[in-house]
């Protein structure tokens, strides 16, 4: 799976300013964590932000209202189609939804196809390359650079929820995730339009 950023970003002049190789190790690996949080945080899809490589997911009936299949997921392209009598739907006979989007959030059936059609234990299978995109976007890297700084400066502080300043009476209590990192990511926590 892909990380959101590199180590060299987060060690960057206005963020760390670490110059040297020696926090590489663990800042990779925090990068790392950080990017999965971010893919939990934004519909739970893995790599939904550096999106690669087609699998599938299944549908059963109750996604199904009249001629539109909604996903559960962000689609970004469709490989193939499979009705759930394992007919084969072909891309002339479907729209993906919304029309002029980067991602779609269902897949509605033109008036030439024959409908969704479920045998039995039948379920439409769609294939394709699930996620919001299939390269970074700029939001999201910075999401996961500030996250990734956030937790290294936590590491260095002993994951201590506050500080302290017994000179000035106060106790300065953290927050769980930065501000600045949800609003990021608030557009990719939305979900269907």
């Amino acid at each position: 799976m892909a990380d959101y950023c590199t180590a060299t970003q987060v060690k960057a002049a206005g963020r760390l300013n670490i110059t040297t190789s020696t926090y590489d190790t663990e800042l990779a690996a925090i990068v790392t964590a950080a990017s999965r949080w971010v893919d939990r945080v934004t519909w739970g899809i893995d790599n939904a932000f550096a999106a690669s490589g087609n699998t599938s997911r299944y549908y059963r009936g109750d996604s199904v209202d009249d001629s539109t299949l909604y996903l559960d997921a962000p689609l970004i392209s469709v490989n193939s189609l499979t009705n759930g009598d394992s007919a084969t739907i072909t891309s002339a006979n479907y729209w993906l939804m919304p029309r002029n989007s980067s991602y779609y959030w269902s897949i509605r059936l033109k008036s030439t196809a024959d409908g969704w059609n479920f045998d039995t234990d039948g379920e439409v299978i769609v294939n394709g390359v699930w996620g919001f995109s299939t390269t970074v976007p700029d939001a999201v890297r910075e999401a996961t650079a500030m996250l990734s700084g956030w937790m290294f400066k936590r590491y260095q502080a002993a994951l201590q929820d506050n500080t302290a300043n017994p000179e000035m009476g106060q106790i300065i209590y953290g927050e769980a995730i930065p501000k600045q990192v949800m609003a990021l990511l608030e557009p990719y926590k939305q979900g269907p339009r």
